[in-house]
């Protein structure tokens, strides 16, 4: 009950902030090079021709969202055939620029290999309202990939926000762990 009444009365912006500020280490700003440099087939970075241009920050003050799911759950672990489809989805913002994200970039394991690159344009009237900006109404991304794109066995996704114009990924609140089984 507690829970709920908090929930009710905090914004998701708050939420956001205290989720975050408990994650990472005071006033520390990682930065974590990608496995590769080359995008896999099929994947594109607008204004980016391999994913060593982009700095990826796991912490920042100009970017927010959430990996809200995998395959329509919300679980932080979740089993998926390595021949069905994986689907992803969450919402991500460019707070210091006051407007969605250009572009959310999924990527897995230490070195952040990409696996995949969302627009960022589904509807999110939840988001808007909660942090009372309409410019964030379509902050919402959701994208689908093969699953036989990422190794068997167990790894952790991360969802980045994406800015173009500074090329950089910041990642977003929670990880999801995919368990694929062959």
């Amino acid at each position: 009950m507690r829970i709920q009444k908090f929930l009710q009365t905090t914004s998701l912006s708050a939420i956001a902030t205290i989720i975050l500020a408990a994650c990472a280490p005071a006033n520390q700003t990682t930065t974590t090079p990608p496995q590769t440099t080359e995008l896999p087939a099929g994947v594109s970075i607008p204004g980016v021709t391999n994913v060593g241009e982009i700095n990826f920050r796991t912490t920042s003050t100009g970017a927010q969202g959430f990996f809200d799911g995998v395959n329509g759950s919300n679980a932080p672990r979740i089993e998926v055939s390595g021949t069905e489809p994986i689907n992803v989805y969450g919402w991500a913002i460019l707070t210091n620029k006051g407007r969605p994200a250009d572009n959310v970039i999924i990527t897995y394991g230490d070195n952040n290999a990409v696996v995949a690159v969302a627009p960022v344009n589904v509807e999110r009237p939840d988001v808007a309202k909660v942090l009372n900006n309409s410019a964030f109404a379509n902050s919402g991304w959701n994208i689908n990939f093969d699953a036989s794109t990422l190794p068997e066995g167990s790894l952790m996704l991360k969802a980045w926000a994406y800015d173009s114009e500074a090329r950089e990924a910041t990642q977003l609140t929670t990880t999801r762990e995919v368990v694929i089984t062959r």
